[in-house]
């Protein structure tokens, strides 16, 4: 995977292309360590879908060289708490990777 033309998107530009490609539930993939953590944190699956597809990049993304993808934190007030969820994006790959979620300021 690369992220060469993700690196020279704006936040707002990478957060408005996670947002469009959320609109689509096929396109988002939740790793097992993403549902755990919902499971743990009593986060259901709309919550997630809800961050994604309304939610905003706060933080800089950042790089993970060993799976070639840049990480951006989204984060949105949703279900009565403030909640976040970190997703991969690609240039090669259409899909939106949950890669954890939590609650913020817990």
């Amino acid at each position: 995977m690369g992220y060469d033309r993700c690196l020279r998107r704006t936040n707002t530009q990478n957060q408005k292309h996670i947002r469009a490609v959320a609109v689509r539930t096929e396109f988002i993939v939740i790793t097992q360590h993403a549902k755990l953590q919902m499971r743990k944190r009593g986060i259901g699956i709309n919550e997630v879908y809800d961050v994604l597809r309304c939610g905003s990049i706060v933080r800089q993304p950042e790089t993970n060289l060993g799976k070639g993808s840049l990480e951006c934190r989204m984060e949105r007030y949703v279900g009565g708490r403030d909640c976040a969820v970190v997703v991969a994006i690609s240039d090669e790959y259409p899909e939106l990777l949950v890669v954890t979620v939590m609650e913020i300021g817990n």
